[in-house]
């Protein structure tokens, strides 16, 4: 019964009951909202959520795919664009977890579970759960947890959010680690996160219909989990000793609310985009592909015209996947002779080409793309990554730069631009970039180390020079307010 109780200050994540399909292992992160400056302040939030995604990356829990996480940000920014910022941007990103769940972290990060993007079977539910999760950190509910404990010390809930950080690889050892850092007083804990809960469900649907999605989406999605909860065992259990309400309590709940005035109903976005993220996760998930390859032709064979282009697009990255170049291309002539303009279809001919050994063919198609979409982020990483690599690594300079400005979060933005730097020779380019990659990552001193460095290049620039000194000098200042050991000068 331990799994069901709520920590001093952790609201758990939206606890979602698997599909039968659905392997048993979840991840067991926090719902955290704005910090209260006298407990948690923005330095310190910010290293908590960075150190959390960190641990998530060395785990490889975090798919770094870059058409993935461009399509869960189309659907949340529309939605945070109502909410609260909380002094940093929204960013969410796909956890490789088969589990039905999503959560919040602090610093504004949102993980959403693929298991969670191929249980739904609509975009209106997928918006549904990360409106509930954007509000939750819209609404402050760290915040509360922390005025209604004023016990709990910043260690004590790092402690906790690390333990449920490793939950994410092993349940058995991230509950350990969680329990083992709580003192009793469950129920008022639990009492105090189904309020949480029911507020996020709340808010989370004035942001559904604000931002033009059918709020019907969320109460749909709770209506197939009461369905599925009323097999599991965890029916049996109490809804007093829950940390999120009963499914079928939200659902009546959200029903409700659907008829409010208030809520206006709209119609839902460009359904394709949604179906080919569901096949593109389908495929980058799978353990098996041989066997999903089978699976998917068998699907193509039944001939059902409503999913037809999703299961032919699965069915060109898999074979893609198995070095069966001559029949994917097949598949990408279909499904580009079906929607020639369709960006997806259109990289997956490049990438394709390219993993055929065919640069000359690839860099066409590319730069044929780019005359379509010239300014598109996910086009300019493929084509960036497969430049750095295989190719000319100043033009890939070129097409990311841009990028950098207007995505300062994005982690592997800055490692591909550094690689394109390096093979290009601009080693004070490389070390910045660097710089910020640890810096993202939460490696502070990581971050320091790569600045000095490329403040030693012979070849820096009288402008690179102060850019790089600038940018040590911020980062020499947090190390310092966080007791770090790092010289005060702000010169190597």
């Amino acid at each position: 019964m331990s799994r069901y109780l709520v920590p001093v200050t952790l609201s758990l994540i939206l606890t979602l009951t698997p599909a039968p399909w659905v392997a048993a292992q979840s991840i067991r992160l926090p719902d955290i909202g704005d910090p209260s400056q006298a407990y948690f302040g923005p330095d310190e939030e910010q290293k908590l959520g960075l150190e959390i995604v960190q641990e998530l990356r060395k785990r490889d829990m975090v798919m770094d795919d870059v058409q993935l996480n461009e399509y869960l940000n189309s659907v949340g920014q529309s939605l945070a664009t109502y909410a609260e910022q909380n002094g940093a941007p929204y960013t969410y990103f796909m956890v490789r977890d088969p589990s039905v769940n999503a959560f919040a972290l602090p610093h504004n990060f949102i993980g959403v579970n693929a298991g969670l993007l191929l249980f739904t079977q609509r975009e209106d539910e997928l918006a549904g759960v990360m409106a509930h999760e954007t509000a939750h950190v819209s609404q402050h509910h760290i915040i509360r947890a922390i005025a209604d404990q004023r016990r709990l010390a910043l260690p004590m809930a790092a402690a906790m959010l690390a333990g449920a950080a490793l939950a994410a690889a092993s349940r058995q050892a991230g509950q350990a680690a969680v329990v083992g850092s709580v003192a009793a007083s469950a129920q008022h804990q639990i009492s105090f996160t189904r309020s949480n809960e029911q507020e996020a469900d709340r808010v989370g649907m004035q942001f559904l219909a604000k931002a033009g999605f059918d709020p019907r989406g969320m109460s749909d999605f709770f209506g197939r989990l009461e369905r599925i909860s009323s097999t599991e065992s965890r029916n049996q259990v109490p809804e007093m000793l829950l940390t999120h309400p009963r499914p079928e309590n939200r659902l009546a709940d959200t029903q409700d609310r659907i008829e409010s005035p208030s809520i206006r109903r709209s119609m839902p976005r460009d359904r394709k985009a949604y179906d080919l993220a569901k096949a593109r996760t389908l495929v980058l998930v799978s353990e098996d592909n041989q066997t999903l390859i089978r699976n998917i032709e068998t699907l193509l064979v039944k001939g059902d015209s409503g999913s037809e282009m999703a299961n032919r697009y699965a069915y060109a990255l898999a074979l893609r996947q198995a070095g069966r170049y001559d029949e994917a291309q097949q598949q990408v002539n279909r499904l580009l002779k079906s929607d020639p303009d369709r960006l997806a279809f259109r990289i997956e001919a490049a990438e394709l080409a390219l993993a055929r050994g065919d640069r000359a063919q690839s860099w066409r198609l590319f730069e044929d793309a780019r005359q379509l979409y010239p300014d598109d982020f996910v086009l300019a990483m493929h084509y960036g990554r497969a430049l750095a690599t295989q190719g000319d690594p100043k033009l890939a300079m070129r097409l990311l730069q841009p990028h950098l400005r207007r995505r300062p979060n994005d982690t592997q933005l800055y490692s591909t631009y550094a690689q394109a730097a390096q093979r290009a020779g601009d080693m004070a380019a490389t070390y910045a970039t660097m710089a910020e990659y640890y810096y993202l990552n939460g490696e502070l001193l990581a971050a320091i180390e790569q600045l000095e460095l490329g403040l030693r290049n012979p070849g820096i620039s009288p402008n690179q020079e102060a850019q790089l000194q600038a940018r040590l000098k911020q980062l020499k200042s947090e190390a310092i307010a966080q007791n770090l050991p790092v010289s005060k000068k702000n010169s190597p």
